[in-house]
This record gives structure tokens, sequence and C-alpha cells, in this order.
């Protein structure tokens, strides 16, 4: 391989990998800036014919050579912001690596088994670049969908409904455009899957909902001791509309990030719905619930 050869194919590997960086970490950086790290990345591959290369290409050195392309691409201000930079290049690199191994493996490339060691031929530049294609739909993907599971891991509740000693413990996130509210105290609604609260639920009406009639003509069979929980509210979405069951148990416990809330005004909306695919909750919080205001009346 020519030294431009090799420049062109390592600057565009490079370059390749630097955006990727950045769309991991959420970085704005200018194409000027990335361009630049793509070329001394490409220059690093030129060490292959200083005196000592095993010297560059030893783990130190990479772990050098990357680092200052990481500060000469993206300016880090802190050195933690630059460990996090350095961390998610290499991460990118493995991918990277994984991906061409993969298509390697899938292709007709040749390989020897020597001592536990694969070796490989060189990867085609055609090769090479299906790798970069493969991480760019892949990886931004998988990182993303990370990123929403913390981000609602973070803003979770827990949450323990009480009514006729009885107690329940379901997870729930706050949904901001929920907007549901009571139709008589314009109190907030937040929804909940009745199966998840089925154990507090009166007989009849947690078989209404499993399809043994209407629940809410259920309502008119219920006790007038506990017809006094329930009620109905009207809802409408882009999709539907209709007359949900509304709840309000004895008490409701909060408890997010080690802080603690007891609650008797909690208000729910029973749905048969399923809130999330994968069970993570079972409830939404109405964002109103937690204003000072609105936590005394509604």
């Amino acid at each position: 391989m020519f030294v431009e050869d090799l420049l062109a194919l390592n600057f565009v590997m490079n370059t390749s990998l630097l955006y990727l960086t950045a769309r991991l970490t959420g970085r704005d950086v200018a194409r000027k800036r990335l361009l630049a790290g793509g070329l001394a990345a490409a220059c690093y591959s030129l060490a292959a014919y200083l005196p000592l290369p095993w010297l560059f290409f030893s783990w130190l050195g990479k772990i050098a050579a990357s680092a200052i392309i990481i500060v000469l691409t993206f300016r880090p201000a802190r050195a933690a912001e630059a460990l996090r930079l350095c961390g998610a290049f290499l991460l990118v690199s493995f991918f990277l690596g994984g991906a061409v191994f993969a298509l390697a493996f899938l292709s007709n490339t040749r390989f020897l088994l020597s001592g536990g060691v694969f070796y490989l031929e060189p990867p085609r530049p055609g090769m090479l670049l299906g790798g970069v294609i493969l991480a760019f739909i892949i990886l931004p993907g998988i990182w993303r969908f990370g990123e929403r599971r913390r981000r609602r891991k973070a803003d979770s509740y827990r949450l323990t409904v009480c009514d006729a000693d009885m107690c329940v413990q379901v997870q729930a996130v706050v949904d901001t455009g929920n907007q549901l509210r009571d139709p008589l105290t314009g109190r907030p609604l937040c929804v909940a899957s009745y199966h998840a609260l089925r154990r507090l639920l009166p007989e009849v009406l947690y078989a209404a909902f499993n399809g043994d009639g209407d629940p809410v003509l259920a309502l008119e069979r219920l006790d007038i001791d506990r017809a006094t929980q329930f009620g109905v509210a009207p809802f409408r979405s882009l999709e539907n509309g209709g007359i949900l069951v509304t709840y309000k148990p004895a008490r409701v416990i909060l408890e997010h990030n080690e802080k603690r809330e007891e609650r008797q005004d909690l208000l729910f909306a029973l749905t048969s719905t399923t809130l999330s695919l994968d069970n993570d909750y079972q409830v939404l919080l109405h964002p109103f619930i937690f204003e000072p205001q609105g936590g005394a009346d509604c």
C-alpha cells in the first residue's frame, strides 16, 4: 500500500470514528476540527515507517495518541470530560473493529488459525466502508435507546398504594403529556394500569376490566362504602376517545431518590392499555401533582 493510500484510508476511518464519538457524547463539533482530528490520526499511522514503531503502537502509545487526538478535536474543558470522550472514542473504535471482523467472517475472507490466534487477510477498503456504515446504523441507535432508559429510570418513582388494609407497590414515571383532570373537581389524574392495582379493586370492577362487562356500568353494582372512591372521566386522544373509571385510594406513598412522601389526595384513571411494553412502569404520574398548591387540592 502506498503512503498516500494509507493516509487517505486512515483519514476517512478516523474522521468517521470522531464523528461517531461526537454523536454518542452529544457534542457539537465544527467540521474543520473533525477533519483536523482525522488528519492527525491519519498522520499517526505513518509511525509504522519511523524507527522503533513498536513504541508508537504499544498500548501506552495508542492511549497517548487517542488522548492527543481527542484534545485536538473536542478541546475538553475538564479532565473528566476528556476521559469520557477518550472512553467513547475507544468504544467506537472497538465496535467498528468488531463490525469489520464480523463482515470478514460473513464474506469469503480467508483466515488462518494457528496457536489459538486468527490471522486474517488485510480488510479491503470496501469492507472497511461497510463496517463504518454498520457502525453508523447500529451504534447511535443503541446508545440513544440506553440513554432514554437511563433517563427514564432516573425519573421513576416507586408508589405504594394502600386501601382497605392492603398495599401494592408499582413503578411510575412522570408523563409531561398527561393533561387528564377529573371533570368535577379539576384535580389532575394519574393514569394507572388496572392490572397493577387489581388487589385493591372491588371484585365486580376487576371482573369487568377482565372482559366480564363494562367497567363504567359495573360501578352501579359497587357497595355504597366503596362507590365514593370511584368515578368517571372522559378522555380524548389522537386515535380514540372514551370514558375512564377513576379511583381514589386511601393513601399513596411516593418514593424517589431516597425521598418519601405520603399523599391522600391522588386520583388514578384506570386503563386496560399497556403503558410500557417491557412493564418497566405501571403508572403515569400527572406533572401537576408535584406543584406546591396542587399538592393540597389534587
